[in-house]
């Protein structure tokens, strides 16, 4: 009877071990299955279209040109300003970019024109108060303002003189008797309804004298 049960407890540990083996190698299978079906770490990732450069939209370039064309007026007027001064003309405008050439491209173009319109703008706005107040002694000092108001170079001899004569080069002289103003003696009836803070502004009074010498050439100074 001993001999019986000392049997079956080898059979039930036998069967017990198959189990066990069996189970191990349906999980080695699985874990080999699951393996398989993950990416290597090592694969070199695929270079697709999305990371080429962006090409500039229509609506970008036609907002850049816009800024170009701010920076080319501006460039104009500083052109001009230097001229009355004698000085040379600023840099070019920055070059525009290929129609085709990237967003990056034509934001940096953008970018440029802008900075160069506020820069021109800035040094224009400088020039021409400088034209207001140039400083110093001497008639010739207004001749850039007379410039910037279309008085032309072979009148310059001319405009000192008279400048002189009229004001000594005074920008806000008045004669008593007739209220003749300014740089050029201009009489009443010429600026009286614009009021006296326009005749102030000595550009008003170049404007307004480059006029009358037009219609009437010297003969309003009376010059003998």
């Amino acid at each position: 009877m001993k001999g019986v049960l000392v049997f079956k407890v080898k059979v039930l540990i036998a069967a017990l071990i198959v189990v066990a083996a069996l189970a191990v190698m349906v999980l080695l299978q699985g874990a080999a299955t699951v393996g398989a079906s993950e990416p290597s770490p090592s694969a070199s990732p695929t270079v697709t279209a999305d990371q080429a450069p962006e090409p500039a939209s229509a609506a970008q370039v036609r907002s850049a040109l816009k800024a170009k064309r701010r920076a080319v007026a501006a460039r104009k007027a500083l052109s001009r300003v230097r001229a009355c001064f004698r000085a040379r003309s600023p840099i070019r405008v920055y070059p525009a970019p290929q129609l085709a050439a990237t967003a990056q491209e034509w934001g940096k173009a953008q970018r440029r024109w802008t900075w160069q319109t506020k820069d021109w703008g800035a040094k224009v706005k400088a020039g021409i108060a400088k034209m207001r107040h140039p400083g110093g002694g001497g008639a010739a000092r207004w001749w850039p303002a007379a410039r910037w108001c279309a008085w032309p170079e072979h009148l310059k001899g001319w405009f000192c003189y008279v400048v002189w004569r009229e004001s000594s080069a005074r920008a806000h002289a008045v004669n008593s008797s007739s209220g003749c103003y300014g740089l050029l003696q201009l009489h009443p009836c010429h600026w009286a309804s614009k009021g006296r803070a326009w005749i102030s502004d000595v550009l008003n009074q170049l404007r307004l004298g480059w006029q009358l010498y037009r219609q009437y050439g010297p003969s309003p100074w009376a010059l003998t």
